[in-house]
């Protein structure tokens, strides 16, 4: 038996035989009576027994629902290795994309050196007029 009289949603879902996205899309709906509520990972609806019309005594305690299911420790200590290779991959990721975007940096530098170069040389040199000179003499 459930001692809170709030389901999570994934007790809810598990109670009504629907999926958890059911119940979300329910909830924000308002056609289940749920607070919304700020948890460690995050905001979640917590839904009144009342709300879904079941009894209390219907619901089964997350243990019993899934016999022989780990526990959040165990799921956790499981994904460990997986995580640390996740995290490896990341770090060498995100080393190749800085040294590609070093390489490129330097690249647009040579082009844009180079562009300029080419610029100067390309510009026309001013004319200087006769009354330039004429009037830069004293």
């Amino acid at each position: 038996m459930i001692e809170d009289p709030r389901l999570t949603v994934s007790q809810a879902a598990a109670a009504l035989g629907v999926s958890e996205r059911t119940i979300r899309r329910r909830c924000a709906a308002g056609k289940i009576e749920a607070e919304l509520v700020s948890t460690e990972t995050g905001a979640t609806w917590l839904i009144p027994l009342a709300s879904l019309g079941i009894a209390s005594s219907e619901i089964q305690p997350a243990d019993a629902a899934a016999p022989g299911a780990a526990s959040h420790d165990d799921t956790e200590l499981a994904h460990q290795p997986q995580l640390a290779r996740l995290e490896s991959d990341v770090a060498q990721i995100k080393a190749y994309l800085a040294g590609q975007m070093s390489a490129r940096l330097e690249q647009l530098e040579e082009e844009n050196a180079r562009l300029r170069a080419q610029l100067a040389a390309e510009r026309p040199q001013p004319v200087r007029r006769w009354w330039h000179i004429f009037m830069s003499r004293k």
